[in-house]
């Protein structure tokens, strides 16, 4: 009987199981992929690309299996972190006082979590009822943030914080959980509202609005199709015409 030899390059992962479930589970990702929301979503309004905003409120997501399950993590992650919080004793709103409806209803989001009460910390005022966020981050972008900040490392994530603060009316800091994919460390840290971030993400949202409806489509970020913003989006293929 010939050994398996498993030094080359390729090693498990070239193997024909491996390579040909990988393809069986791209195929069922891609068929059960469905059409995104008939409304702007507050969590990509944020977006450095206006264009990559209108093709994920009107287009089919193209996702690997392998970003689906970046995506499935952060669920995940999110329950769990909640799951703690509660134990520590902090007190959440029901599901239903999460949502948001603009006047319009052109823009609509639904946030992690409101906190309502919780245990007081020695030496730290958090002010309640606050907009709670989670966040599933890789090392380097965890380090990023514990180092910088959220709303200098993820701008994005600032403006769907804000724009959660402005409509749910909970000016109130925000607690942002950031959970270290790598480590599963936890780094808690709070979010002042932003109105002029706010006010100039619902602009952006009514302009994004109002060109998708005439079937504007909107410049990209970038010239450049090997961006690594580009590399990593849903709609490459579709806006750049590329595999």
């Amino acid at each position: 009987m010939t050994a398996i030899d498993f030094s080359g390059t390729g090693g498990l992962a070239a193997l024909r199981l491996n390579v040909e479930l990988n393809a069986r589970v791209e195929r069922a990702t891609a068929a059960e992929a469905r059409l995104p929301r008939d409304y702007l979503g507050a969590s990509i309004i944020g977006d450095e690309c206006a264009r990559a905003i209108q093709y994920s409120w009107w287009c089919l997501p193209d996702l690997s299996a392998r970003v689906q399950r970046i995506f499935d993590r952060g669920h995940a992650m999110e329950a769990l972190a909640r799951a703690e919080l509660i134990r520590a004793g902090f007190l959440f709103a029901p599901a239903e006082a999460l949502a948001f409806t603009s006047p319009d209803g052109y823009l609509q989001g639904h946030a992690d979590g409101v906190i309502t009460s919780g245990p007081a910390l020695p030496g730290v005022m958090l002010t309640l009822p606050t907009i709670w966020e989670c966040k599933c981050l890789n090392a380097k972008n965890w380090r990023a943030v514990n180092k910088d900040g959220l709303a200098k490392v993820f701008p994005k994530y600032a403006t769907q914080i804000a724009v959660y603060q402005h409509f749910l009316n909970k000016p109130n800091p925000a607690l942002v959980t950031c959970i270290n994919a790598d480590t599963c460390e936890a780094l808690h840290l709070t979010l002042p509202f932003d109105g002029m971030r706010a006010h100039a993400a619902i602009e952006r949202a009514e302009a994004i609005v109002a060109a998708t409806r005439v079937g504007e489509l909107l410049p990209r970020l970038t010239n450049n199709p090997s961006d690594w913003r580009c590399s990593i989006c849903a709609h490459r293929q579709r806006c750049w015409g590329v595999q």
